[in-house]
């Protein structure tokens, strides 16, 4: 009754994709069983992605959003779920307050409540109670719009010779274009 009842097959060393095992046990007396055929998949909890829809800019390494750009995290694999968090950048994730998807992906934004500024979303894929690695991303939050300003007072008059300068900052993802029309005509940009 002795013998090699079991063997451990790690998967470590199994690459990502579709893969088929074959198996059969012999006794002790060389009788062999039937190959039997199994098919599996190995995945990776690691492979999670997150993505940003429109508006979003990228300037000076960083990445600006506002409160109705959507945030997509998501996995390849239909079996695993998604869990993210969203933190004011240089802090660390909770271990409690992950917001865990209902599939393999989510989509979200960041809440108009919050403050302009840097934020953290921390996000994994998960399978039950296995996690993968915590990856992140910081943002920026730009829901302030530029300030503008003009050269001249309202009521000026003005001769040939003078120009009118409109001027525009914003201290988040920086100035697109400044619109203006006269007298109700078509809007022009710069």
């Amino acid at each position: 009754m002795s013998g090699n009842n079991s063997v451990n097959i790690p998967t470590a060393g199994i690459g990502e994709g579709e893969h088929t095992l074959e198996f059969y046990a012999m006794d002790m007396l060389s009788v062999r069983g039937s190959i039997r055929l199994l098919n599996f998949k190995r995945i990776s909890l690691d492979a999670v992605a997150i993505e940003f829809g429109n508006p979003v800019v990228v300037r000076d390494g960083l990445t600006f959003v506002s409160s109705s750009t959507p945030i997509t995290v998501s996995t390849p694999y239909t079996l695993l779920k998604v869990q993210y968090q969203i933190v004011p950048a240089g802090n660390t994730p909770s271990d409690t307050a992950w917001i865990t998807s209902t599939g393999n992906s989510v989509t979200f934004n960041l809440q108009p409540t919050l403050q302009d500024g840097p934020y953290t979303i921390f996000y994994r894929a998960t399978s039950g109670n296995k996690f993968g690695s915590v990856k992140s991303m910081t943002v920026v939050l730009d829901n302030t719009p530029p300030t503008v300003s003009v050269n001249i007072e309202d009521g000026a008059m003005l001769t040939d010779d003078d120009v009118i300068t409109i001027t525009a900052t914003d201290n988040g993802s920086g100035v697109a274009k400044i619109f203006y029309r006269i007298d109700g005509g078509e809007w022009q940009s710069s």
